[in-house]
Parts: C-alpha cells; structure tokens; sequence
C-alpha cells in the first residue's frame, strides 16, 4: 500500500513537472536593461527568435554605445547620422520600458532575413513590425531603410543605400 501510494505521488508530481514545462512560454521577456553590447552580434546562418530578441534589446538600450550599433546596422557609417538622431529619444523617452517579442517565424533567404516583431513602449500604443536584416560580412545587421518603410517612418531618413 505504501508503495502504490509513493509510485502515486511520483506519477502526479513528474506529470504537473511536465506540465509546468509544456506551459513555459518558447522565449522568456528580454530586458533592454540587462542587454549587453555582445547581444548586438548575431552570426548563427539561422538565428533562433531569442537570439534576433536580444539583438533587438541590445540596440534599444541606451548604455549600449552607438558604435557597435553603427556595426551592426547594414551600411553603417552611412546610417550613422540617422541611427545617432533616433538614439537621442532615449533622453526624453524611456527606452528602458521598451519590450519587444519576436513572434517568428524567422524568414530566411540565405543573405536576408526578416522576422515579425511586437513592440511596446510606455505611453506608446504597442506595435507590430517586421524587422528586416543583412548578412554582411558574417553578421546578421539591420536593415533600416527596409524596417523605416516597414514603419513608414518621418521625415524620409537616408542610411546612404
């Protein structure tokens, strides 16, 4: 009787374990806060939805400095003076309750790769978006003439392509 009551409890607990598991969401939030410069650096040939969601972060956090977001922008130095004027919000906006979240999935067409993203900042209505990337010269860079026309963003910004 013992037995058959502790084989009982095993059961129930490895099936509410497994439950538990089933239920995990397939990528926990990425923080803007707690992203680090080396999230900005995707090179997988087919980047999981985590690792384009801490790309995303990494760019948004304003600690991170503008040159490995110059890197990691296709035609870089050409987007500079665009990618520097978007930064600047980060003084009057708060950048750090930004939230994005990869919803997949990623379209990969060997050098270009898109993926829908759901963005929420406060006091800015949340919106969805497909980011567009690159691969250039190892690394899966942004593409923001094609996410700017996504957005259709103000003001006809140039990235110099």
């Amino acid at each position: 009787m013992v037995k058959s009551i502790r084989a009982s409890v095993v059961l129930f607990a490895a099936i509410v374990v497994s439950l538990l598991l089933a239920a995990a969401p397939a990528s926990a939030d990425v923080s803007i806060r707690d992203a680090k410069a080396g999230d900005l650096y995707v090179r997988a040939e087919q980047p999981s939805l985590d690792q384009l969601e801490r790309q995303f972060a990494a760019f948004w956090n304003p600690n991170i400095g503008i040159d490995p977001k110059v890197e990691v922008s296709y035609n870089g130095p050409g987007a500079r003076a665009e990618l520097e004027k978007v930064m600047q919000y980060s003084r009057t906006m708060d950048f750090f309750s930004l939230q994005g979240r990869a919803i997949g999935p990623v379209r990969n067409d060997g050098n270009t790769l898109s993926v829908t993203v759901h963005g929420l900042m406060a006091g800015i209505p949340a919106q969805t978006t497909t980011y567009h990337f690159i691969r250039d010269a190892g690394l899966w860079k942004f593409d923001w003439k094609r996410i700017c026309q996504q957005l259709q963003c103000a003001g006809n910004p140039s990235f110099g392509y």
